[in-house]
């Protein structure tokens, strides 16, 4: 099934075909778009057209860790979820790679536990990222839970279409951005003030070791400047014994049965707060985080 090998091309996939990637993407944004590189709505010259594909070939699910949040979802009830592989049929590329359509164990950890947590963590002008946000739940349970400005980045233009779509469900606006933007160092500086970024989610990113390499110094330099990080990962193997000693265990969730099945045997999957001062991961209460944090607004 289809679900199956989206999760199994996750295993495989390498950084360096994402950077590729990334560039091709950020180079058709350049050709549409100028040279605005900030964060915006998804602006795709097809949104009609690929609106229609994504809403024939998903439904409506709430079948996840986080109910609450209504997701265009590819499902066993929908029948492209048994097709044998990915169609491009007529030149239509909108489900080459459709990983925006699968809810990944980490987004649905991460989300869970804006939903459970987030008024502690977010303020009305909190200003958010949902970095390689695939279906945009986090950035949707973000804004549902009071941030003030929240940011869904994919390099994937048509998950940008995807997200502004489930935002749209669930009654919630959040800009988008297909910009690669681990591929220039992160500097806050050069941001526009309402997209310096007071909190950033990753979630599910962690698919091999080199997204790892290359994540882990960007993210260095976002605690830096003040940014606060948190990760959701089930255990892949860019978790890797060098990063989880600057994670501190935040929440463990079990999956749903459909989301186990779906996913090669992860039973669960953990929300993790990420800063290089820590030792080994250990659990935290979140009294504990905001007290060790109390520059966290």
């Amino acid at each position: 099934m289809w679900a199956r090998i989206l999760a199994n091309r996750i295993r495989l996939a390498s950084f360096r075909l994402t950077a590729e990637r990334g560039k091709s993407t950020a180079a058709e944004q350049s050709t549409l778009s100028g040279t605005k590189r900030t964060a915006r709505k998804s602006e795709h010259t097809n949104n009609g057209t690929l609106q229609k594909a994504i809403l024939g070939s998903t439904e409506i699910s709430r079948a996840h860790l986080t109910p609450e949040i209504r997701l265009h979802l590819l499902t066993p009830n929908c029948p492209l979820y048994h097709a044998p592989a990915p169609s491009t049929t007529n030149g239509d590329a909108t489900f080459a790679e459709p990983f925006w359509s699968i809810f990944w164990p980490g987004g649905q950890a991460l989300a869970r536990f804006v939903l459970d947590r987030g008024d502690e963590l977010l303020k009305d002008e909190s200003v958010v990222l949902d970095l390689g946000a695939g279906c945009g739940a986090v950035a949707i349970a973000a804004k549902l839970r009071g941030a003030g400005h929240v940011i869904a980045n994919d390099i994937d233009p048509v998950a940008c279409v995807a997200i502004d779509m489930n935002a749209a469900l669930n009654d919630v606006q959040v800009s988008t951005s297909s910009e690669n933007l681990l591929a220039k160092p992160y500097k806050a500086d050069l941001q526009p003030a309402d997209e310096r970024f007071d909190v950033i989610f990753v979630g599910d990113l962690l698919y091999d070791e080199e997204i790892a390499t290359v994540l882990e110094p960007w993210l260095d330099e976002a605690l830096r400047q003040g940014t606060r990080v948190f990760l959701g990962d089930p255990g892949r193997h860019g978790l890797t014994d060098k990063l989880r000693r600057k994670l501190r265990k935040l929440e463990t969730y079990e999956l749903p049965d459909n989301v186990r099945r779906e996913n090669y045997g992860f039973d669960s999957a953990t929300h993790w707060l990420y800063h290089p001062s820590f030792g080994l991961a250990h659990p935290l209460r979140i009294s504990a985080l905001l007290e060790l944090h109390s520059s966290f607004r």
